[in-house]
Order: C-alpha cells, then structure tokens, then sequence
C-alpha cells in the first residue's frame, strides 16, 4: 500500500474516533442537563434515602409528683452511652493517645484489659470504621463528666472522635415507694406506659415527639444532623398525685411487717382522706418465691383496685345500716339469742361462737352471724323481695367506683333476677358471701358513712401541669346527699366505735387516737367450694373516731398461723398506720391554747391579803394595783389584765390555796385551834370543833 493510501485510511479512522469522541461528549452533556432538571429531585430523594433517615426526636416524659406537689416520685433522667469515631484523629495524636486512653477505661470499667481495649479500637481504625461502642455500661451525668476528661475525650469530637450517645431513663427517687401504683414503661417501647399511673395518664405523660434527620456513616452508624425543617419535641405534661410519702412509707412499712410475719400470699391497704376521696397511700405485696426457694414480697399487682371477691364480715356495716333504713330498731334493743348455728333450707348455717343473748350493738361488735341473720329474716324476709337490693344500690355498692387507675371490676350484687340467685342468696350476701367487691368500693363505702352518709369518689391524681403552669385541677365526685338518714348513720357509727372497745378489734383499743371500724374473716373458695382455715381477712374503719379524718382498709389474703382472724391480722396494722399519721399530722390533735400572764397568776394565786396581793403584782410587773387592807381574790378580765374582788373570809373553804402565812392569822383570829401536815398551799379543810386540820400539798 502507498503512503499516500495508508495516510488517507490513518485520517479517516482519526476522524471517526474524533466523532465518536464527540458524540460521547454530547450524551454526557445531555446526561448532564438531565440530572440537573428532570432527574434532579429522583436524585436528591435516591441519595436521602440511601445517606439520609428521618429521626424520631424523643419527647420528654412528664414527671409524677407526690401530693405536695414537689416531691418526685417518677421523672426522666439522662443517661449516657461511651462512643468512639477512631478515624478521626490524626495519626500523631491518635498514636500519642490510644495507650492511655486503653489503661484509663481498663482502670475504670474493670471489664476487659489495657491491652483488650487498645486492640478493640485499633483494629476498627484499621476496618474504617467510624462508630464502636467502648462500653454498653449506661452512664449517669456525673459519670460522663468524668470520662469526658479521658484522652481523646479530652480533646473534643471533632478532633478525638469522642462523644456520647444520650438517651432516657425512667427513674423513682424513692425506689419501690408505691412502685405499682406509679407503674412502668413499656419493656420493647420504653416511650409508651404499660401500668399504673405511667399507663392510665400516658397521653399526658408522653409529649410529643419531634423529627429530624441522622446521617449514615460506614459502620452503620447513624449521625444526627441539625437541619432547619427539624421539628421540635414538645415535653410531655406532669401529674401531680394524691399520695403523701410520709403516709406511704408508713402504710407499706406496716402491711410488709404482718405480711412477712404471717406468710400471706398477699396484702394490700388503702388510705383516703373523708371528705376530700384522695387516696394518701396505696400498698400491695405479692409473696413470691425465687429459684433457690427464698420467699420474697414485691409490689406487682394492684389487688386494692382490681381484686374482687367475697368481703366477708365487713359487708355486715352495709346489712346493719340497711336493717336500720328499713326498721325502728335501736342500738340496745334485743336482737337475738345465738347458740352457734342454724339450719336454713337444710343447709348449716354458723357463727364463730355461741354469743348467747346479744342486743342489735352487740351483734356489731361480736360480728354474730346468727345475729344479721335473725335481724335479716325479721326485716328483709329471705323471699325474691329485692328491697334489700335496692338499699345496696342506694349506698352505691353495685357500681365502679371509676378510680383512676384501669382494672377496676364491676361489684357483684345479686337480686332476684340474677341468675343464681337462690333460697340461700340473702342471708349469705348480708355476711359477706355470693359476692364480688373490690378493696376499694369497700373503702369508698365506708368512708362515706365516716362521712356522715355522703358518698365521695376516691381520687388518685389531682392536678395535671406545664412547668409551673396548673394545666387543669381534678376533684372527686361527690353525691349532694346522704344515701341514709342521721339517725341510721350515728347509729352504726356507734357501733364501729363499739367493735373497737368491746368487739372483735378490741385488741386495738389504746392509745390516744381512737379507733373505729369492722373486721372481717371470709373463707376462701376453693375450686367452688368454701374451704375452712383459709381466710381473707380485712379490716375496714377511720380515725379519729370522734373526729375522722381518715378511712383506711387492709387486706391479707390466706395468713399462716394461729390467730388469722381479721381482728389478729389486719386490725393491728390499722393501728399501727394510725397512730402514726396522728402523731405526725397535727390538724388531728386538740388546739392548746397557751395561758397569758394574767391567767397564770389567777388561777395560782388563792384569797390573801391585799398587801401581799400588791406585792406580787408589782413582781409580774401588772399595770393595775390593788390597795388597802382586805382579803382579794384576783379575777382575769379580757385574758390580758387581772382585777381584784374583796372577799370576806367566813367559812373555811376560803381557805383553799392559800399559805398556812395566811391562814393562821384568820384561824386564830376566830379562835381555832390549827394543826397542819405536809408543805405548800393548803389543798383540804377538815373542821373538827374548835379544831381545824390543814393538809398542805
């Protein structure tokens, strides 16, 4: 071939790769154009995805407070995770650093070795990797204080690579205070309430989360990135509770004791303020055994609010005050004599003793069966009459009390048109059997008869708050009347005082808080039949008895012993949280009004001379003065200033109080003769003749 031939081809082929070229260049360019208009919102949401998540910024949880409104009894606190990017620092600062930084965590956690943690760290720096966890030890602030002070740390995030990862956790100042009650989160979603109050007020408590958006690093870590769109968390609201911690602390304290004494599978109590319903202390205890076979007791169950059962002799208040409703009877008239059992439709019908002659009172206090139901046939009649019924629906032991916590079941009262209602149904429901109550409308009950008849609504959380700001006030419902007359209510009431002093709680009958109440011993059901030695025990009743205040119910469900009556098991518990709370609230004690100076000196100083009257008050620096020369007795005028009344010393009886100084002259002026005993002012006359007898004290 010629060159010229050979040239020729040798352009050609230039040309064709030179338009080739070319053509590429222009699909590039319009490629280009393309992801810069058409495709360039397909593209920016292709790198999002794959670069960028939206976040969840949590919300923070609300707090729970106790009845004062300041003591924590739930709050949210910071808690930190250790976290390394070991890319980050340079080479010199990273080498200068990673050996000590290994001893300084080996020293401080004492999980691994120097040498572990210095292998850990360089190995992923070696992998890339941008994000390891030093240690899964969740951190508290002041822990992370420190570490922040290890190499690397030390030096910042930006520089080190150092930083912590912060999340949230649930924490109660006052450990398991009223640890059901308060609740939990829920264990997979640690936002979302699962008992108690942190699940009843969730929606208050949860706030609202925020959004944001984290960035992914190889390692899969991802990073948080302040973006303008963020949105903002907004915190979630506080409750503020009914329950006051001293009371708290008493009442658990007292039901651990009995319980753990008396080998219970569980106990519970309740206290509720008369006239306002709130709740000041709820307490449950489940006894559990563990692996090894110990016995411990926790607070996991609610039984107050949502175990119902047969309540046993307590239900005898709501019998009684029902009998009375309905008849003219009086506390002392004659109701029964009691010879320890019956027969009622062929069926065995007992009390805990052969009482013998009992009066309506004594009934009460005996907690006689025979007795309610003597009193029952004679009122009620044991047919299908649903009068009985109606009197229980009126004192409101048919319905939910509605508190605020979730479990509560509906009572279980029988009429005629129940379904097992039966020839038997009224003399057992009016002792506490074919029945379902809660711990709670028990309590609600009774303290509306320590409340004079009128019902109030136990009330558990009071207040809902923003910051500082009262978001909204919750009261107790209260009925505008009393569900029994006056007569009827100062009568049982009476006889709640009764079973305290001369009953089957007598055993509590000291000290200076008066008590006033109503046992109750309940056999257990056991796979549908009553069994004997297995007892529900209870005791119901307020404080102070001439003055309540508060109404209180324990529980302790099947006690080991030999005493588990609840007169032996739960009223001493009773007792125990009252005389505590009444040494520990002063509104219950009497008012002592403090004597002026001038009250002092009336009531000490006795009918003497007006000199000697003159001389005192001169010393206890009186403005006023009394003058001349006869007998003065001083008298208090408007509390703060003494006046002087003239006496004429005739009989002997004047002479009480004053000093045989006084006296001796006066005696002996009317020719007595005096003898006298002891030292002090005289205390007693004794006039024998011509002879007088001073005794002095």
């Amino acid at each position: 071939m010629s060159n010229s031939k050979i040239k020729d081809t040798f352009i050609l082929r230039s040309w064709k790769v030179w338009g080739g070229l070319c053509v590429l260049a222009a699909l590039i360019v319009f490629k280009i154009v393309q992801f810069q208009t058409t495709k360039k919102e397909e593209l920016i949401n292709l790198v999002k995805d794959t670069q960028m998540k939206e976040r969840v910024i949590d919300a923070q949880r609300g707090n729970i407070y106790a009845a004062d409104g300041v003591s924590i009894l739930a709050t949210s606190t910071p808690e930190y995770r250790m976290v390394l990017d070991p890319s980050v620092a340079k080479p010199e600062v990273f080498k200068e650093n990673i050996t000590p930084l290994a001893e300084k965590l080996s020293a401080y956690f004492k999980d691994k070795s120097a040498a572990a943690y210095k292998e850990k760290i360089l190995n992923a720096r070696k992998a890339g990797l941008r994000y390891i966890v030093i240690n899964n030890k969740r951190l508290t602030y002041k822990e992370k204080s420190y570490l922040e002070s290890f190499p690397l740390y030390d030096i910042g995030s930006v520089k080190g690579g150092g930083f912590f990862e912060e999340s949230e956790r649930r924490f109660h100042p006052f450990n398991t205070l009223a640890e059901r009650t308060i609740g939990n989160l829920d264990k997979k979603d640690k936002k979302k309430g699962a008992t108690g109050l942190e699940a009843e007020f969730d929606a208050y408590l949860r706030g609202i989360d925020g959004k944001g958006f984290y960035e992914r690093l190889p390692g899969g870590y991802m990073k948080p990135v302040d973006l303008e769109s963020d949105i903002a968390s907004v915190p979630g609201q506080d409750i503020v509770t009914t329950l006051d911690v001293n009371f708290q602390d008493i009442a658990e304290s007292a039901l651990r004791a009995q319980v753990e004494k008396t080998q219970a599978k569980y106990g519970s109590v309740v206290l509720m303020e008369i006239e306002t319903g709130e709740v000041k202390a709820i307490a449950n205890l489940t006894r559990h055994t563990d692996s090894n076979g110990r016995i411990f007791f926790s607070d996991d169950i609610n039984y107050a609010v949502t175990r119902g059962g047969d309540p046993g002799s307590t239900f005898k208040l709501a019998s009684m005050l029902a009998i009375l409703e309905k008849s003219n009877l009086k506390p002392d008239d004659f109701a029964v004599e009691c010879k320890g059992s019956i027969r009622h439709n062929n069926v065995s019908f007992t009390c805990s003793h052969s009482h013998g002659e009992l009066t309506v009172q004594q009934v009460f206090e005996k907690s006689c069966n025979i007795g309610i139901y003597a009193l029952m046939k004679r009122t009620f009649g044991f047919g299908k009459s649903d009068e009985f019924y109606n009197y229980l629906k009126k004192f409101r032991l048919d319905q939910q009390t509605n508190f605020q916590l979730k479990g509560e079941p509906a009572p279980l009262i029988k009429s005629s048109s129940s379904k097992t209602f039966s020839g038997t149904t009224i003399p057992w429901m009016s002792i506490g059997y074919e029945t379902r109550i809660t711990p709670i409308q028990m309590l609600t009950f009774y303290n509306a008869v320590a409340n004079n008849g009128y019902w109030v609504q136990p009330l558990l959380v009071k207040e809902i708050r923003a910051g500082n700001v009262t978001i909204q006030n919750l009261k107790a419902k209260k009925a505008s009347d009393s569900f029994a007359s006056k007569r009827s209510i100062e009568y049982v009431q009476q006889m709640m005082r009764g079973v305290v002093q001369n009953g089957t709680a007598k055993n509590i009958h000291y000290g200076e808080c008066t008590t006033a109440g109503k046992t109750g011993t309940a056999q257990k059901r056991v796979e549908g039949a009553y069994q004997r030695g297995t007892y529900y025990t209870s005791f119901i009743g307020y404080f102070p008895a001439n003055k309540p205040r508060y109404t209180a119910i324990v529980v302790i469900d099947e006690p080991i012993g030999q005493n588990v009556y609840g007169g032996d098991v739960c009223a001493p518990v009773f007792k125990t949280i009252a005389d505590k709370i009444y040494a520990y609230d002063m509104g219950m004690h009497r008012t002592l009004v403090l004597k002026s100076e001038a009250d002092k000196a009336a009531s000490q100083i006795a009918l003497s001379k007006a000199t000697d009257q003159a001389a005192i008050a001169r010393k206890l620096n009186f403005v006023k003065r009394p003058t001349g020369d006869g007998w003065l007795k001083p008298t208090v005028v408007k509390r703060d200033s003494v006046a002087w009344k003239e006496e004429k010393v005739e009989e002997l009886s004047h002479l009480i109080g004053m000093t045989l100084r006084d006296a001796l002259p006066i005696l002996e002026n009317k020719n007595y003769i005096v003898r006298y005993s002891g030292f002090g002012r005289i205390s007693e006359v004794r006039n024998e003749g011509k002879v007088v007898n001073l005794v002095l004290r």
